[in-house]
């Protein structure tokens, strides 16, 4: 019983080193190569990446405040092919994808603060049985007011 815990808790101290790394990388390629996208926008300054496999999507929540104008920009690895990512409010209603556009930016002025609901999605690539591609994705916020 001993024995089968330790190896259980080697195995989960390696999975956590290996997401930290992972998401150390992703910080370090969102820096070198996302940030400059905002051009004359402003960074909110908060991180939101992660690595992502094909056929993954995900949801992230961001408040957006009345009287300013906003750059959303998505970037990912070259290895994550076709991503899109959609835009919704509170209630649900889609108010932008950018499906089927090959943009990766998204540019918008609010006119009352509310919270948005960003979904990013990464296409299964139809690989099969193969290894799914991964990536690095990041979504940067950035604001003029």
């Amino acid at each position: 019983m001993i024995k089968k815990l330790g190896i259980f808790s080697l195995i989960l101290a390696g999975l956590f080193v290996f997401n930290y790394e992972g998401q150390a990388q992703c910080k370090t390629f969102t820096k070198k190569k996302c940030i400059g996208e905002l051009s004359d926008y402003n960074s909110n300054g908060q991180y939101n990446g992660a690595v992502m496999f094909e056929g993954e999507e995900a949801t992230l929540m961001q408040t957006f405040y009345s009287g300013q104008k906003y750059r959303l920009f998505i970037c990912a690895q070259p290895s994550i092919e076709g991503l899109f990512f959609e835009v919704k409010d509170y209630r649900n209603t889609l108010l932008y994808t950018s499906e089927g556009t090959g943009s990766n930016m998204f540019d918008f002025d609010v006119e009352s603060t509310q919270q948005l609901k960003i979904r990013i999605v990464v296409p299964d690539g139809g690989s099969g049985s193969q290894i799914k591609k991964n990536g690095c994705v990041s979504v940067l916020v950035g604001f003029k007011e």
